[in-house]
Order: structure tokens, then sequence, then C-alpha cells
């Protein structure tokens, strides 16, 4: 009896921890602009979109997505939208023509948002639910900081964006 309490108290809390609400790590880094943020701390406030890239081709990925997202939710002021870049594996001597070359391609409104990631990338990729480098990782946070709705690929559907704009109708009161 004892043994079977103690099994269904362990699923009990094994659920309750696969349920309990994920947040992004917190670290501080440079933006393409060469500023410092802090995350989650900059985002709070507002929900948020996060696209993560973890290789080149994530990153063409990445970008797919953030196109898609900010054409799809453009009348939601509320929204945020930040692209990180985790580049743990790039060598530290070519950091530099990376980062170089993103900001050529990165327009210059959206510099201050785009996170440059040099270490933890193993924590970035269980926060984003990480399969494979070459897909785009799609994180829709509320004002709290609260995972609320995951996506990935190599381009936005029109499932994953559904999805994304019903979870954002559950946690923002702007119309969309």
């Amino acid at each position: 009896m004892a043994r079977y309490l103690f099994r269904n108290l362990l699923v009990v809390f094994v659920l309750l921890g696969a349920l309990s609400a994920q947040t992004i790590p917190h670290v501080q880094a440079d933006t393409l602009s060469g500023n410092k943020i802090i995350l989650p701390d900059a985002a709070l406030g507002h929900p948020a979109i996060f696209t993560i890239g973890f290789s080149r081709a994530g990153g063409d990925s990445t970008g797919r997505w953030g196109r898609e997202l900010r054409k799809q939710f453009a009348g939601n002021s509320e929204l945020r939208f930040y692209s990180v870049a985790v580049l743990q594996d790039a060598p530290k001597m070519v950091r530099g023509m990376i980062r170089h070359g993103m900001r050529g391609n990165i327009p210059k409104s959206e510099q201050d948002t785009f996170v440059l990631i040099y270490e933890g990338e193993d924590v970035w990729k269980n926060f984003a639910a990480f399969s494979g480098a070459d897909d785009g990782y799609v994180i829709l946070m509320d004002s709290s900081g609260t995972v609320r709705a995951r996506a990935h690929g190599k381009a936005p559907d029109e499932q994953s964006i559904a999805v994304l704009k019903d979870a954002l109708a559950k946690i923002s009161t702007h119309p969309r």
C-alpha cells in the first residue's frame, strides 16, 4: 500500500514539474547594436516572441520566422520581438566577422533586440526544446515571462502561426 502511495505521489510530482511554467534563461548579453541586455528582464511587462537560432542555417530559418511573425502581428503594439543567436560553437576568432555580417543583414531598428549568446548553449537548447540545428525556434512568452507557446521549423507554417495567434489572444487584450 505504501509503495503504491509513494509511486502515485511521485507521478503527481513529476506531472506538476512538467506543467510548471518555464521561463527564459536569465542572462546578460550583448545586442547586435553593441548594447547590453538582461533577459528576461528586458521583456517583462509585455508579451514577447523570441526567435532562437543555433547555427547559420538555423539563423536563416529564424529570419524567416521573424519576418513572417512581424507581418502577422504588425497591429499589436504590446508585442515585443527578440532574436537570439546562440554562437557558443563559433570559434572566438570569427565571432567578430559573424557579428559584422549579421549587422549588415539586420535592420538597425531590430539590432537592440537582437541578442548574441556566447555561452550556456545547453541551457538555451533545453529552453527551446531543441531538435535540430537547422530549425528556427519560436517562443511566445506572456508579460510575466512565462512560456505560453512554442513552434519550430525551417519556415513558419499555417498551423504554427494559428497556435501562436491563439496563445497570444489568451494573454493579450490588444486587438490583433
